[in-house]
């Protein structure tokens, strides 16, 4: 896992007054990060322009025009004249280098766009005019680099208006929560974090919260060989109005280790099953069990389910019988941003829209896992799994996993982490990396991504 973090603001005030730097040595490295970028990607003589606003994201870029000038023909252009002192130094000394200031932005032949505009301070709407510069830069085809954040980004990872849609983001001194949201997965690019001359153990703090890495994934293991099926859970899953949801959340299940699974069928006609998932008429023997998906308008008690680790997804979180597992410790909520709307509404954390949840996921995610006892994975382009407060963001998910029944099978996975021992936060997070692999493994067009290739995937992982 890497660490992520609101903001760095504390930690450059830090670094400055217990260590003895100053800002314009930050911005050096800052900038020292960007021009290795570009000497990487760029061949020698090609031509950028350096898009600057006022403040010290600009004085960043305008250091790093200064480092590659020579090597490469480097132009500044302003989208203000009110420079902070930082960003005058800055410009006096690129100036004396020979870098040239245009009066017009002209993108014509030009290789590479460098992005000093806002940075993480943006708070506001943009206004028209760079709305429209944002909209002319995204369709020049070259190389686009942001500084910390791309322009048209905010800190909690709102787009306001439009947004720079960079290549690479070089984010400073330490990754940024903003960076991760579902908002931003189409514009920061790939995001590389630079170095201000602390190592981030001594720059940041320990409390931040994580970004999900591949090498996290922690699989199920059978190294006893003194074993039998029992040893390794039964999983069972409740099975309302729509049998196909229930029926691929079990063969994910089987497919994720455990030793066995049952099927509750509380739909009145029967069903055809694998031949490998058995059929219960209650929930005698549980492990862990799923519930929710595809449920419908079928009924059973939820007492029964009280005492057993659970799974919840899709109709549950429209019933209020919610209400009774939100102070379960051991229940894992995978409610996508409708879903998650919902229950916010019947528990009366608040009354929010899908478009409210989108914009506050961070916010709403942190504030209902530190009110609540389940871990919370809400599902998305980056998938947030929240506990105590804490989040944790996987922004491995493809656009393949876009697909019915695919939260389906999540809820599959996490059940069969549930069923062999795993806690709750150890099974969503493992859950969710097992999940998204499955599609960045494939090797088939995109859209031709099923369900079953989510389950016949997880063999490979």
């Amino acid at each position: 896992m890497k660490n992520l973090y609101f903001s760095s603001d504390e930690f450059d005030k830090n670094a400055i007054l217990n260590y003895f730097m100053n800002e314009l040595m930050l911005q050096e490295n800052a900038a020292l990060s960007v021009a290795n970028l570009v000497r990487k990607k760029l061949k020698i003589g090609s031509k950028i322009i350096v898009v600057c606003g006022g403040g010290n994201n600009a004085s960043d870029a305008i250091a790093a025009a200064r480092m590659l000038e020579g090597d490469y023909e480097c132009k500044l252009f302003f989208t203000t004249s009110n420079l902070n002192e930082n960003c005058k130094t800055q410009l006096k000394i690129a100036k004396q280098i020979g870098v040239k200031i245009c009066k017009n932005l002209s993108l014509d032949g030009v290789h590479c766009i460098i992005d000093g505009i806002f940075g993480s301070g943006l708070n506001k709407n943009l206004d028209e005019k760079t709305l429209q510069m944002l909209n002319l830069i995204n369709n020049v085809d070259a190389l686009k680099i942001a500084i910390d954040f791309p322009s048209g980004l905010e800190k909690n990872g709102r787009i306001l208006g439009a947004c720079f849609k960079a290549d690479f983001t070089v984010t400073m001194g330490v990754r940024k929560l903003g960076l991760y949201s579902d908002a931003a997965k189409d514009f920061v690019g790939e995001i590389v974090c630079s170095n201000l001359g602390i190592c981030e153990s001594k720059f940041a703090s320990e409390d931040s919260d994580f970004l999900l890495e591949l090498d996290d994934l922690k699989l199920p293991n059978r190294e006893v060989l003194n074993t039998n099926k029992g040893d390794f859970g039964h999983a069972f899953v409740v099975c309302g109005e729509l049998s196909g949801a229930a029926k691929i959340c079990a063969k994910a299940a089987l497919k994720m280790g455990s030793g066995r699974v049952s099927l509750v069928n509380l739909n009145k006609q029967g069903i055809n099953l694998d031949e490998e998932i058995m059929q219960k008429d209650s929930f005698k023997g549980a492990d862990a069990i799923a519930v929710g998906m595809g449920l419908g308008k079928a009924k059973f008690d939820i007492n029964e389910i009280l005492d057993i680790p659970c799974v919840v997804d899709a109709d549950m979180f429209y019933k209020k019988e919610i209400l009774s597992l939100l102070h379960k410790d051991d229940a894992i909520l995978t409610p996508h941003p409708k879903e998650f709307a919902s229950l916010l509404n019947i528990a009366e954390f608040g009354n929010f829209s899908i478009e409210d949840v989108q914009r506050s996921r961070f916010e709403l995610a942190r504030e209902f896992s530190k009110r609540f006892s389940p871990v919370l994975v809400l599902k998305g382009a980056n998938v947030i799994i929240a506990k105590n407060g804490v989040l944790y963001v996987s922004n491995l998910g493809t656009p393949s996993l876009a697909v019915a029944g695919s939260g389906d099978a999540l809820c599959g996975i996490l059940l069969g982490f549930l069923a062999q021992g795993f806690s709750p936060l150890d099974a969503s997070l493992n859950g969710v990396l097992a999940h998204q692999k499955t599609a960045l493994s494939y090797k088939a067009n995109s859209y031709s991504f099923t369900p079953n290739d989510i389950i016949k995937g997880l063999q490979w992982l």
